[in-house]
């Protein structure tokens, strides 16, 4: 007996419904044969007057994700991600991964092939849906998301995209997902019986008395440090900002996944921790997972560590051995902004640091002149990395952001905006820079989304489906490919193990080398891109305008460098 779809509203209505108004305003799909009944949802969207998440098509389940990603970061705002049952989801689980080490919100989303074998609407009809069961699928996800559940009953749609989205939003924020039957999304539902939303849960200040102890410790400090690696702003760059300028406290940003200061600013010095851990008497660990290497350094025996965050311990990591001597959980931006209020109070009126003061300035003019040496050697063919970052800063404005993966070096750059750099997750999933830059660009079209990647993260991205989505959603995205032919990250990480091994005296290191080089150019410009392959530091600058003059007209654009490390 052939089932049919019962009369009135169905499931996949009440999901995509919810999902509105939780405040998803879109839906990145990569479609499969558990799509009917959304794809028919979207299709009654003007019949049955039910406001729905705007549908994009993106051709492959990473850059669907990576583009959640990248959307979240520039708006503020989570979108959702659905893809098709177990082989979909194998293929979003990196970008997942990259996510969850942010703290992104998702709501990942992915059919499940049909319970039954017959006698439901929906039930199996393809050989795939028997090769596809699965006895866990949300197991390959589960250690990741935040939460994960499967759609027992149509009555359910609502309740659980509610929690769903709320749990995501509740700090530290993150991914969760939702396996979505492709009989449940089928069946009849009332639309008019859905609960209350779940509001999420947010964090206040750190506890008084534990702000009070960080503060006498940074009222007593010599030598202190803030470390940042996920961004210190908050309005703008604030609190930080003020906050480290008052008290003369110098920042760095190690791995900065987020920018927290603006290039200019008198205490920013740079990216490198460990001679200021290793003079340090206070340190300020703020939104950092991993502030120092332990190989490399660790703090003096009287040195008192500050950890600042939702998580400071961060249980999420299963082994990570970071003193803490004071630990404020909560709010970022709250916390940083305690402190200051605290500090204020124990800091005699007319207290300027000058001696501070003068050794931060010291170390920040020796590494502005250690930079314009290296862009002077840099300049030539091929090109340095550092020398490509300078130029490109040169012609970024105040509305230019850099998504960058294993390419441009912020050392070498001015960048003075709020939100106008976002680096690598430190989950490592390669394939992100492209992808978040594409999320971006679409979640804010005002601004000029520069993406700066190495040549082995571009081929991890799936080049052939950003360059297709951007072409489809008409997003001026520059993509500018750092090419030096080598997986250089993996490179470096055998130098460092083995600097006097066979492999660093080899010709060509062991699986490390991308040879033959592909045409980068090629691959962007079958997709309609203003592409240009530039080889000598003198034609940089020129190329770079051009093709920020093609973005300008709405085209996106593809410089592939010729660097060397």
């Amino acid at each position: 007996m052939k089932h049919t779809q019962p009369d009135g509203s169905f499931a996949a209505e009440a999901v995509l419904g919810r999902m509105k108004a939780a405040g998803i305003d879109v839906l990145f799909a990569n479609g499969g044969t558990d799509f009917p009944s959304i794809i028919e949802a979207y299709a009654r969207a003007p019949e049955s007057g039910i406001a729905m998440p705007e549908p994009l098509v993106i051709p492959h389940e990473g850059v669907a994700v990576g583009m959640a990603h990248g959307y979240y970061l520039v708006t503020g705002k989570p979108a959702a991600v659905m893809v098709h049952v177990n082989v979909g989801l194998a293929n979003a689980v990196m970008g997942l991964i990259n996510a969850a080490s942010e703290n992104v919100p998702i709501l990942m989303c992915s059919g499940r092939t049909p319970l039954t074998e017959s006698g439901r609407f929906g039930s199996r009809s393809s050989p795939i849906h028997w090769g596809q069961e699965m006895r866990d699928q949300a197991g390959m996800v589960r250690e990741v998301v935040k939460w994960d559940y499967e759609l027992r009953y149509p009555e359910q749609a609502a309740a659980v995209i509610d929690r769903a989205v709320g749990i995501a939003m509740s700090e530290p924020r993150g991914p969760v997902y939702v396996s979505l039957p492709r009989e449940v999304l089928a069946e009849a539902v009332d639309l008019t019986a859905a609960g209350p939303a779940v509001v999420p849960t947010t964090y206040g200040p750190p506890a008084k008395e534990a702000v009070a102890c960080a503060a006498d410790a940074l009222a007593r400090a010599k030598n202190p440090v803030i470390i940042t690696q996920s961004g210190g702003c908050g309005d703008g760059f604030e609190p930080l900002a003020g906050f480290s300028q008052r008290f003369a406290l110098p920042v760095v940003e190690y791995w900065a996944t987020r920018q927290s200061l603006p290039s200019s600013h008198p205490m920013l010095v740079g990216q490198e921790p460990t001679a200021w851990v290793r003079e340090a008497d206070v340190i300020v660990v703020a939104a950092a997972m991993v502030p120092w290497v332990a190989a490399h350094v660790q703090p003096a025996d009287g040195c008192t560590v500050v950890a600042l965050g939702p998580q400071p311990l961060h249980p999420a990591v299963p082994m990570r051995s970071f003193r803490v001597d004071v630990s404020l959980a909560g709010d970022v931006h709250a916390g940083l902004a305690a402190l200051d209020a605290a500090l204020a109070e124990r800091v005699p009126a007319g207290e300027t640091f000058e001696e501070r003061r003068a050794r931060v300035a010291a170390a920040r003019a020796a590494a502005a002149e250690a930079i314009e040496k290296r862009l002077a050697r840099g300049s030539g063919s091929p090109m340095s990395p550092a020398y490509v970052s300078r130029c490109l800063s040169d012609a970024a404005d105040a509305d230019t952001v850099f998504f960058n993966e294993l390419g441009i070096e912020p050392a070498a750059m001015r960048l003075e905006a709020p939100d106008s750099y976002f680096g690598t997750p430190l989950s490592g999933g390669l394939g992100w820079g492209l992808t978040a830059a594409l999320g971006a660009q679409f979640g804010n079209r005002g601004k000029q989304v520069i993406a700066t990647i190495g040549d082995g993260s571009y081929m991890f991205a799936n080049p052939v489906a950003c360059h297709q989505t951007a072409a489809a959603l008409k997003l001026p995205l520059l993509t500018v490919v750092f090419n030096n032919g080598i997986w250089n990250a993996v490179r470096r990480s055998t130098l460092y193990m083995y600097p006097d091994g066979r492999a660093a005296a080899a010709n060509v290191m062991p699986i490390t080398a991308l040879d033959p080089t592909p045409d980068h150019a090629a691959i962007a410009r079958a997709h309609g891109a203003h592409a240009e392959r530039v080889e000598d530091g003198a034609e940089l600058p020129a190329a770079i305008r051009r093709a920020l003059e093609a973005t300008r007209a709405g085209r996106q654009a593809l410089l592939d460098v010729v660097v060397s490390y």
